[in-house]
């Protein structure tokens, strides 16, 4: 369906820093503990939930998105090395990189 409007899904693993909607789902959920006095699965509980989905703002999906591509790059930057090529120096030996 989402294909056929012009979109693209992207996967990403569940329960992932670099999914917003882990961040999302766990300001939700500590919310409904605090706010939570009914029994689980009551029509009470159902309310709090409904409120606190009515909470969440574009804001605070922005921010969210933002800090999960601020720790993707963090975790780029630790797995990725520079590689540095020197245009200067030619060489047509490659002895210094196998062993003979």
């Amino acid at each position: 369906m989402a294909r056929d409007r012009g979109f693209r899904v992207i996967r990403l693993p569940p329960y992932c820093i670099f999914n917003p909607i882990e961040l999302i789902w766990s300001q939700m959920k500590n919310n409904i503990r605090r706010n939570n006095t009914a029994p689980k699965f009551s029509s009470a509980t159902i309310d709090i939930i409904r409120e606190e989905a009515s909470k969440i703002t574009a804001e605070m999906w922005a921010n969210c998105v933002r800090h999960s591509t601020k720790e993707e790059d963090q975790y780029r930057a630790r797995l990725i090395t520079p590689l540095i090529i020197n245009l200067e120096e030619s060489s047509d030996d490659d002895s210094d990189y196998f062993d003979q």
